[in-house]
Order: C-alpha cells, then structure tokens, then sequence
C-alpha cells in the first residue's frame, strides 16, 4: 500500500510539472541570486575621444548578465556565479552632441545600472596655414668714391656688378657702403625694385628739426646712400622703416660715449617692416655695418642690435637680419646674435664654406669670412657666396663677394 501511494505522489507531481512547463513555454525561469560585491560600476562623464577603459569588478553568487549601447563595448556580457573584471570600452564620439548610455549588470533580483556620458566631439577650429619662398642677398657693394687704382666702379665694377645681379635675382637685396652713383646705377638697370635708404624721406623723418641741424651727418647729406634695401616691387610693400647708430646717442649720426668711442667712425643700420603681398605676411629686414675696428665699440653692435630688435619685433616675428659685421662668425662680439638667431651658413640645408672678404687680394689664404646673414622664425635651405664668374668675375664687383639665402616663412 505504501508503494502504491508513493507511485501516486510522484506521478501528481510530474503532471503539475508538465501543466506548468506548457503554460508558460519560452520563459526564462526565475534565477535568484546577488552580487557580493562590486566596485567601478557608478555615473561618470568621460572624454569625447581617448577614452582610458572603465573596469567593473564583481563577484556574483548566480548566473548574471550585462547590458550596454553598442558605443559601450563589453569584454564579457555574462558569467555563472564567480569573481570577474569586465572591461567597458567606450568608442569616440563622432557626434558634436553629447550622449548618454546606460549600462545594466544582473545577477537575480539584484540589478545594478549606471550611467556613461561622453562629450560632444570638439570640432578644432581650422588652422590656416600661410608660406613664401624668396631669396635675401647681403653685399658690400665698395663705395664708389676713393677706390683703389684698377678697382674704380664706372671702368672695372659697374658691368660685372649688373652682370651679378642679373645672374642671382634676388627678391631683397641689402647693400652696404652704397653711394648717390651707385644707387642711381641700381635704380636704372634694376627699376623692379623699390628702394629704401635713410632720409629718403625727408628732413623731419631725419629726426632733424631743419637741414642745418644736419649739417654733420655725411650719410644724410650724401642722401642717405650707405644701407640700401631694395624690395622686389612686385611682392613686397613696406609697411615701416627705422635707422639708429651704434653709439650713445643712436638717433644722430655719432659714434659718442666710452662704449663705442673706438669704432672710429659712424656706422648706421636700417631696417624695414615688410608685408608679403600674396600672404600678408609681415617680418623684418635689417641691414647694418659694424664698426672695422675697436673692441668695446664691436660688442656693442650685436648687444644693441639685438635689443633693438626685440624691441621691434615679435617673438614669433620673422626677422633677417645681414651685414657687413667686420667679424668672424665665431667671434665674441657675435654671441648675441648667435643665442637669438640662426645664421644661415651654418643651418641652411645646401651652404658655402667660402670666404666672403677678398680685399682684391690674389692669395686666398689672406681671404675672410666677414659678410653674414641671421634669421629666425624661418628656414634656410640654401646659402650661397657668389664667387662663381660672371664674365670678369664677382672679384672684381667689390672688395667683398655677395651673399645669399634662400628661405622658407610658414605662418599660421
């Protein structure tokens, strides 16, 4: 008897089972369970791109589950009763919307959500990127007054000078010892030029009160023909100009005070503000002539030229800034401008080694490296001492070889 009720209770359960399995066919059963512990699954704001990846730690006690938007990507989205470290890695937002995603982790009745927002892609604004190309010559062009025999400028220097030019086309040239004769020769072989030289404009912009005021200054009196700069028409404007001596007192032509009383003579530099016409681009051009003798006189031209120039000019300003220094580049004198600048016989990509100071000297070996051109906030790629013949030869267009360097100016 007590079989047969066994049998009974059995056969009773299996059908309950049976009635309840077909009633709710396709559900998942109730499982229970919790999450023992769980860190790193909180609300947090994260970065619309670079995004570090978020670790959820957990130990379940029954089977669990996690949900997320597709941007949220799981390294494990389920697991049986256990401990795990489920990595959320959170894709860029293309988007220039914020947006919101929330992740859900489950283990039975225990369900914990949070949130994930991401910042709206920052759109960077575009950087307009502006760059010319042109080539700077610096030369000692040898005054045309007082020259040695065989070196007179109309019978021996003039042709092969035009010759020069010609050949090199440069975009600016700076000259040095220019005089009225000279310049006026520039003027009618080369008038795609525009040329700049002290007191071109007048008394007043002179910083003189009348002409007798400037009886003593030679240059102005000569028409300010000794630093000339010379701007392809074309491409450049002059927005700008200035000039000062290397002495005590730079506004009128002297040499005065203890610092520079051994130059033995005075020595102007002039500069221009200068706007490329196809960019915008404004820099700098300096053209200047250091005192031949001395010393105290020779350290005060790079010290002042240098402070004279950073008074001008930006930090980020393109400047040049080329001469006859009458010193070695590796001299003393020199430091200043070695720590602000670049000196293009030593950076640019292509350079001549080649002494730029002859004297007319026939022997090399007396020959010097005097003329230079420094720069910055551009690039060199070539520089060049045009010693190359030209007919009779550059040796015979000055005392000195001109110079030249080709350079890059990027702004943005």
């Amino acid at each position: 008897m007590k079989k047969i009720l066994t049998a009974f209770a059995t056969a009773c359960l299996l059908f309950v089972g049976f009635c309840s399995c077909d009633k709710n066919q396709g559900t998942t059963p109730v499982v229970k369970g919790e999450f023992s512990e769980i860190s790193g699954a909180e609300d947090r704001t994260v970065a619309a791109q670079s995004v570090d990846p978020i670790n959820v730690h957990f130990t379940s006690t029954a089977f669990w589950r996690a949900t997320a938007p597709s941007w949220i990507r799981l390294s494990k989205d389920y697991g049986l009763a256990g401990t795990y470290d489920v990595t959320l890695t959170v894709d860029a937002n293309p988007e220039t919307s914020s947006r919101s995603g929330e992740v859900q982790f489950s283990c039975g009745d225990d369900v914990r959500t949070f949130t994930i927002q991401q910042n709206a892609k920052v759109i960077e604004p575009t950087v307009e990127t502006k760059s010319f190309s042109f080539r700077l010559m610096s030369f000692n062009i040898l005054q045309s007054t007082g020259e040695a025999e065989g070196h007179t400028w109309s019978e021996y220097r003039e042709k092969p000078c035009k010759e020069m030019f010609e050949a090199t086309q440069p975009d600016i040239i700076c000259l040095q010892e220019c005089r009225r004769t000279q310049l006026n020769f520039m003027k009618s072989n080369f008038p795609q030029y525009s040329y700049f030289q002290y007191a071109k404009d007048g008394v007043k912009k002179a910083g003189y009160e009348n002409v007798e005021k400037c009886d003593d200054d030679g240059i102005f009196q000569n028409g300010g023909h000794r630093d000339v700069i010379a701007l392809r028409t074309n491409r450049f404007t002059m927005l700008d100009w200035g000039r000062y001596w290397f002495s005590d007192t730079p506004d009128v032509s002297s040499y005065s005070g203890p610092l520079f009383e051994d130059g033995g003579t005075p020595k102007l530099t002039l500069w221009l503000k200068v706007r490329e016409r196809e960019t915008g681009i404004v820099f700098y051009v300096w053209t200047t002539h250091f005192f031949p003798n001395g010393v105290n006189g020779r350290k005060q031209c790079g010290i002042m030229s240098v402070e004279r120039m950073k008074a001008e000019c930006a930090e980020d300003t393109p400047v040049f800034f080329c001469g006859d220094l009458n010193l070695a580049y590796e001299h003393e004198s020199l430091l200043p401008l070695r720590l602000w600048m670049q000196h293009a016989a030593t950076k640019a990509e292509k350079a001549d080694k080649f002494p730029t100071y002859t004297g007319f000297r026939t022997n090399q070996a007396t020959w010097t490296y005097i003329d230079h051109i420094f720069y910055r906030n551009a690039v060199a790629s070539t520089y060049k001492v045009v010693n190359t013949p030209i007919e009779n030869g550059t040796s015979v267009c000055s005392d000195h070889f001109p110079i030249y360097a080709d350079f890059t100016v990027t702004v943005e």
